[in-house]
């Protein structure tokens, strides 16, 4: 089941939240420096730590003080590649490979790819409807929690998903 939700990220206990990030693990928008605020600054140290996530690809961490089980970094842009499509959809992949690989159930994520110089609403929805439906059918009990922070998100995810 897909469902969309007007809830801040960080405040929805899921099985794991899904984190647009720069290769740099940087947030790409305002909710993701609101989550990262809220998993404490430690926990981003010990993310970066890691290094450089190459564009396109998926890690998993601890959730910090997060009240998920596990947050799943999507690696979408970097200093010298903006976000981009391809770079969403080949995280969202990755991403959900990682969810799987950890049987994670219920995820909460955003929309994902966009903001300022980045995807429109429409454009992100649309890559992401197929990828989250076939990740959703594929085993009975997933969910996926879509947070829509912005009318423009709200708009875009209602006609992908057919939802309010």
């Amino acid at each position: 089941m897909i469902v969309l939700v007007g809830e801040a990220l960080a405040d929805v206990p899921v099985g794991a939240v899904l984190r647009p990030t720069r290769s740099d693990w940087s947030p790409t928008t305002h909710e993701g420096r609101a989550l990262d605020l809220s998993a404490g600054a430690d926990w981003l140290e010990r993310c970066s730590a890691q290094g450089h996530l190459p564009v396109g690809s998926a890690a998993i961490t601890d959730p910090g003080g997060l009240a998920c089980e596990f947050v799943i970094h999507l690696a979408v842009c970097s200093r010298d590649e903006p976000v981009g499509s391809r770079s969403v959809s080949d995280a969202l992949r990755n991403a959900l490979r990682r969810a799987t690989e950890w049987d994670v159930r219920v995820l909460t994520t955003p929309v994902l790819g966009t903001g300022p110089g980045a995807l429109e609403p429409s454009t992100a929805c649309g890559l992401m409807r197929p990828l989250l439906s076939t990740w959703v059918e594929g085993l009975q009990g997933r969910t996926v929690r879509v947070a829509v922070a912005a009318d423009a998100e709200r708009e875009a995810a209602r006609s992908a998903w057919g939802a309010g």
